[in-house]
């Protein structure tokens, strides 16, 4: 269990690399092509197909793109975290320790990502993504503690 878990992550931070070594006119191709799918099966959704082919109202693409991009960001860190904490779990029952240790782990591998896209034609490092990153992290690491305390509680019943 332990390396399967282990394959995930650094096939997470694999990924994360990759979409970061994208420059910019790359990187805004992938995210405008999410979104376009997204809004797409949006309004499929709400019945707004207006025929055939969906009608997505002019500018929302740009607008929706920012959301996404920061949205993939946090998923990104979210799952890293999520792994990362259930990793040193498995290894250690100190609780607190661990998620301390992740904490760090998290605020360290976000900060490395933001400088690597510094050097990235077109990109820029950013504070707010490393904020953004972390409290994605954080989400994992509390997902993580939930439903540990929820097997702890059903095991002593």
């Amino acid at each position: 269990m332990t390396a399967v878990l282990i394959v995930l992550l650094f096939l997470i931070y694999v990924m994360i690399f990759n979409f970061s070594a994208e420059d910019a006119t790359a990187s805004s191709g992938v995210s405008q092509k999410v979104t376009k799918w997204l809004l797409h099966l949006y309004y499929k959704l709400q019945g707004n197909t207006g025929g055939l082919t969906v009608v997505i109202p002019a500018g929302e693409v740009d607008e929706a793109e920012a959301v996404i991009r920061k949205l993939a960001h946090f998923t990104e860190y979210m799952l890293v975290g999520l792994l990362s904490l259930w990793i040193w779990l498995l290894w250690n029952d100190k609780r607190l320790r661990c998620g301390a240790f992740v904490l760090v782990q998290l605020m360290i591998s976000a900060s490395l990502d933001e400088f690597h896209q510094y050097f990235v034609p077109g990109r820029y490092a950013s504070i707010r993504d490393v904020l953004i990153d972390t409290a994605g992290g954080l989400t994992g690491m509390l997902l993580v503690f939930l439903v540990s305390l929820c097997i702890r509680k059903s095991t002593k019943s």
